[in-house]
């Protein structure tokens, strides 16, 4: 390996061995790197021999592996009571909500006996005016503001006996603020032909009697019990479903979640103002007169008796609430045996009927399926009417904006596609029974109880569902706090427990640390020295090596930008001195080249022009007869000459632009210009090629497009090139778009044709000099290969960009007719708009 060379001086004499680059690195690194780390592993090799690191190894697995028994021991202890607390909290609401539906059919078998017995007396409207006011319930009547229920701490009454204070866990009574309501809205008793003859209303013998066999004469105007009424026989039952007005309802979100709009229906705490639904449920027998039928006796229940079974039932130690609240998913709901909601802490909620019309408002929809309703051509009822129950439920799936927007967002629960707990509880009622299961809504888990209401009078009869099912939902987190007390209990007994044992590897360690520290000081002061060392030989290095290097390349990337006048400094005899004196070399023989090359195309160019002037000036004179008549042979052949050398002057216009371009000396001479003036000008210049070739052009650009600063006469050259290409390279009766647009602080021109398109394996020499794709179609539709370099240098002149793509994609211009041959190439133009972003040379 060569360490060194003689350098000989300016009188040819040696002026002694010169050290090259690589053995002055290799030098250096030898000395300030590798001795200082023999040194270091020497010592860190001795010292760390007499440490007993095999020692604490064992002392650390040691406590480890307790720390891993303990923690698993408290894992298991953790689940198993969690798991038990939680499976006593669920069991406790599946039998609240298991309770609450035996509650709710007890009370609607009680209005059967009502009926029963109030039909075996002869009507009387003093006997239905008495049994309506005998038939009483009491209601909860919230204060203005809702207040909080006891919690269930012992407060108020305390033990007496110290046997009893272990435990002691005592809640004093509610004083919710109550009133007695009827139970009934109204007793009529009817004859055969629908006729009341008999209507007690408000507690009092109303004169107000009407035909309950015309629909629109009934509650809400949806009644349609009477039709019923004549199949039933002596002791027999009818009950109607929950009837009464839809009330509205909107929802919007805020960063709290979702809330409840004031001028919505009454939602509990959401909103305690609203509207409250009303609505009831009809009870009707025959009556029977001396063994004849003479009528039937109907009971219409107020719905408020039933909905106060669940609106104020919580799941939590509350236990109950003056005033339900929905929005902390900690609340009772009733279903009918139809899945439709009859009871919710949002009254907007419960299903029901327009009082104008008397027809049902179709539930809320996710809007997929609103959308294939629009799409359906039905009114909503009848398409909601057809839709199957429980197609495809998914909590992807959003709410219907529309419905939302109109506040009619009743829930049914056959066709409420965002909620998969809909199947869930259609499914687990099928049997009557009752049950529970989980589900993260809303990104919090939620426990969902269900029970059936065993209520089987009348229609109510023909499924195990009974009159419906009772549901309460209940947020995880809220119910097993026990079971997170227990948690915690478990993980600060580890915590201690960890605590210990790192106390004593601590200990066992302490000693053994004490060795190791010297260690340590010894390796960090022999790593301090090793690091300046480095950063020593790097600093020189760098002085040395990567300035001069620097300077290289910054006169290397000087002249790749045109400026080949560079010379650097030679400081040293070394490789990089020699590399700086042939660079300087070099870069004078390039700049030498590039005058020549200069001035020999602006001559040739200056010199070329003038005669080929002279033989374009003499053909065209001849052609248009100043010297004569000439026959039509000698005219086609002077018109081929006329033709070649009109090829030739643009051929060395061509150069002399790309000559400037490439010599840095091109000269713009910019002023605001309308874009539409630039394409209007380009279009004119080459309008008779166009026609030739039997194209069509079409312009498109906004007249509102503003003003640019560009030159002017280049721009349009820039355009003519383009189009000059799209009408070579395009079958006889093309279509070509010449269009102008605004995209940000950019004016974007774009040219398209419909012709062969260029092949890809020419995509990245489409702008270099002379090169033509297709040397065949070239040859036939004539060019130099020098357009688009030269609109490629005037819009970077411009400081702007021009690309294109090839071939145009299907649709991305509708007018463009594309297929077979036609590929289709478009060229795009970003020219900013701002004058001070363009070069002005």
């Amino acid at each position: 390996m060569t360490t060194g060379k003689l350098i000989m001086n300016k009188k040819g004499k040696q002026s002694g061995p010169v050290l090259g680059i690589f053995p002055k690195l290799l030098l250096f690194f030898l000395v300030l790197s590798i001795s200082p780390l023999i040194v270091l592993g020497y010592m860190a090799n001795k010292n760390m021999a007499q440490t007993g690191l095999e020692s604490k190894a064992i002392v650390t697995g040691m406590g480890e592996n307790n720390m891993k028994a303990a923690m698993g021991i408290g894992k298991v202890a953790i689940e198993d009571s969690v798991h038990a607390l939680d499976d006593k909290s669920r069991e406790t609401i599946e039998l609240r909500t298991l309770e609450l539906a035996l509650r709710i059919a007890d009370f609607l078998y009680e209005r059967d006996n009502d009926l029963r017995v109030l039909a075996t007396f002869r009507p009387d409207p003093e006997k239905y005016r008495l049994a309506y006011l005998s038939s009483t319930k009491d209601v909860i009547v919230p204060r203005n503001l809702p207040r909080e229920a006891p919690s269930g701490d012992s407060i108020g009454l305390t033990w007496s006996n110290p046997t009893n204070r272990i435990g002691w866990h005592h809640r004093p009574p509610d004083d919710f603020n109550r009133i007695s309501k009827p139970i009934y809205k109204e007793i009529t008793f009817i004859d055969l032909l629908g006729n009341e003859k008999i209507k007690v209303k408000n507690g009092h013998i109303s004169n107000n009697l009407k035909n309950v066999s015309r629909k629109e004469n009934t509650f809400c105007k949806a009644e349609d019990y009477f039709p019923r009424l004549s199949s039933l026989k002596k002791g027999e039952i009818y009950v109607s479903r929950v009837i009464g007005a839809y009330k509205q309802g909107w929802l919007y979100k805020s960063p709290e979640g979702i809330k409840v709009k004031p001028e919505s229906a009454h939602a509990g705490k959401e909103n305690p103002l609203g509207d409250e639904f009303e609505g009831i449920i009809r009870w009707a027998t025959p009556v029977y007169e001396d063994g004849k039928k003479t009528g039937y006796l109907t009971m219409a229940l107020d719905h408020i008796h039933v909905m106060e079974f669940t609106d104020h039932v919580v799941p939590t130690k509350e236990r109950f609430s003056e005033l339900s609240d929905g929005g902390s998913g900690n609340y009772a709901f009733l279903w009918d045996d139809q899945d439709q909601c009859i009871s919710h802490a949002r009254d907007f909620f419960i299903c029901g009927y327009d009082p104008e019309t008397g027809e049902e408002i179709p539930g809320w929809l996710s809007q997929n399926t609103y959308d294939e309703y629009k799409n359906s051509g039905l009114s909503l009822k009848a398409f909601v009417e057809r839709l199957p129950s429980f197609r495809d439920f998914s909590q992807k799936k959003g709410g219907s904006k529309d419905q939302l927007q109109s506040g009619e967002i009743a829930l049914d629960c056959r066709i409420l596609d965002t909620a998969p707990q809909c199947e869930g509880w259609h499914r687990g009622t099928e049997d009557g029974g009752a049950g529970s299961f989980l589900i993260l809504w809303s990104g919090l888990w939620k426990l969902t109880t269900y029970a059936a209401v065993p209520y089987f009078t009348g229609s109510y009869g023909s499924s195990k569902r009974g009159f419906g099912y009772v549901t309460i939902g209940a947020n995880v987190n809220d119910f097993h706090k026990a079971a997170n007390k227990t948690r915690e209990s478990i993980e600060y007994s580890i915590a201690l427990q960890e605590q210990d044992i790192r106390s004593a590897n601590e200990k066992a360690s302490a000693l053994i640390d004490d060795s190791a520290e010297r260690n340590r000081r010894l390796i960090t002061a022999i790593t301090v020295i090793a690091v300046l060392s480095v950063i020593c030989a790097a600093i020189l290095l760098g002085l040395n090596i990567t300035r001069p290097l620097k300077r290289l390349t910054e006169g290397a990337v000087a002249i790749s930008r045109g400026d080949l006048d560079q010379q650097i400094e030679v400081r040293s005899r070394d490789e990089i001195g020699q590399l700086a004196k042939s660079f300087n070399e070099m870069a004078n023989a390039v700049a030498e080249v590039d005058r020549m090359k200069s001035e020999f195309v602006t001559i040739a160019s200056h010199e070329f022009r003038t005669p080929i002037h002279a033989m374009l000036l003499g053909v065209s004179g001849i052609l248009e007869g100043y010297a004569g008549e000439i026959n039509d042979e000698t005219r086609e052949d002077l018109q081929v000459v006329n033709d070649g050398i009109a090829r030739l002057m643009v051929l060395v216009e061509n150069l002399l632009d790309l000559s400037r371009i490439e010599s840095r000396k091109f000269e713009l001479n910019t002023a605001r210009i309308s874009v539409k003036n630039i394409i209007k000008n380009a279009v004119s210049e080459v309008s008779q090629l166009i026609e030739a070739h039997g194209h069509v052009a079409i312009e498109r650009y906004s007249s509102k497009l503003p003003d640019i600063y560009v030159d002017g006469e280049r721009m349009s050259q820039v355009v003519v090139n383009l189009l000059s290409n799209s009408i070579k390279y395009t079958p006889e009766g093309g279509r070509i778009l010449i269009g102008a647009e605004e995209k940000g602080n950019d004016i974007v021109f774009s040219v398209a044709d419909n012709g062969y398109g260029i092949p890809l394996a020419a995509h990245d020499k489409v702008f270099e000099r002379f090169f033509q794709a297709d040397s065949i179609m070239s040859q036939r539709v004539g060019g130099s290969g020098l357009g688009l370099t030269i609109a490629k240098g005037i819009v970077e002149e411009h400081g702007g960009s021009i690309y294109f793509e090839s071939p145009i994609s299907a649709g991305r211009f509708p007018d463009l007719p594309l297929g077979g041959d036609r590929k289709g190439t478009v060229f795009f133009v970003h020219l900013p708009m701002k004058k001070e972003r363009i070069s002005e040379v």
